[in-house]
């Protein structure tokens, strides 16, 4: 068992109006090369729109596969041209936090991609967890400061207009007030097929051969770090079909 719930400050951000469009990526889960890959071609494709751009990564940066360390340093650099970046909290990143915070509690965390995570920074625990002091002073000087204070900050959903972007679910006929944290993070995204509500849940967390889109909601989850396809989602104000974009071979 992943260690108890731990309740979560995380922000819940709004965008007053409609970009001129929105990137969303779904889970990279440490394909640093793929998220590389995929950027470029919203770059490329972004150019060519006029306005403001918003790229919006639906979260599980971290776990299951060795670039994790890369991929935040990126994530940390300075946004692309005329495109801004927000990067959502998945269940991953926040039972990384979790392991950070109390890892004799959450060690089961390396068990779920997490012992990846922790080789991309050269710390390599085996099969024996060292005693708690010596582990956190492992894990102080291991991982940069900065690295700990993004994922510990990453938000859990935004709304923009009519669409909610969140790692895995969302009460669609519920306000942000009423959600909580474990939903948004852990919870079925089929939850919101039963909405009455006509905003759209884009979200990843569950792995899909296709990108799918359904009433409510766009899923975008197409098992980056074992089938090598990461894929991405346009959406342009004014409310045209969504476009996508992935790293598989063309």
């Amino acid at each position: 068992m992943i260690g108890r719930w731990r309740k979560t400050s995380r922000r819940m951000l709004h965008l007053p109006t409609m970009p001129a469009a929105i990137y969303a990526v779904g889970d990279i889960h440490g394909r640093f090369d793929l998220y590389h890959r995929i950027e470029q071609q919203i770059i490329e494709d972004a150019a060519s729109i006029e306005g403001p751009k918003l790229l919006v990564i639906l979260g599980d940066i971290v776990d299951r596969s060795v670039g994790v360390s890369g991929l935040i340093d990126h994530l940390l650099a300075p946004d692309p041209a005329g495109i801004q970046r927000v990067i959502l909290c998945g269940n991953h990143d926040d039972m990384m936090c979790r392991f950070l915070d109390d890892p004799a509690g959450n060690r089961a965390w390396l068990d779920y991609g997490g012992a990846e995570t922790l080789a991309s920074y050269g710390l390599h625990l085996g099969e024996v967890t060292p005693p708690t002091m010596r582990l956190h002073h492992q894990l102080t000087t291991t991982i940069p400061p900065d690295h700990r204070d993004f994922l510990m900050g990453l938000p859990l959903s935004l709304t923009v207009g009519d669409y909610i972007f969140a790692h895995a679910s969302y009460n669609l006929d519920q306000t942000d007030a009423r959600q909580d944290a474990q939903t948004l993070m852990w919870g079925d995204p089929a939850l919101a097929d039963r909405a009455k509500s006509r905003r759209i849940l884009v979200h990843g967390h569950v792995i899909e051969d296709e990108p799918c889109i359904r009433p409510n909601r766009i899923s975008i989850d197409t098992g980056a770090y074992k089938t090598g396809v990461l894929t991405a989602v346009r959406l342009l104000a004014g409310g045209c079909n969504p476009t996508f974009f992935s790293t598989k071979p063309k």
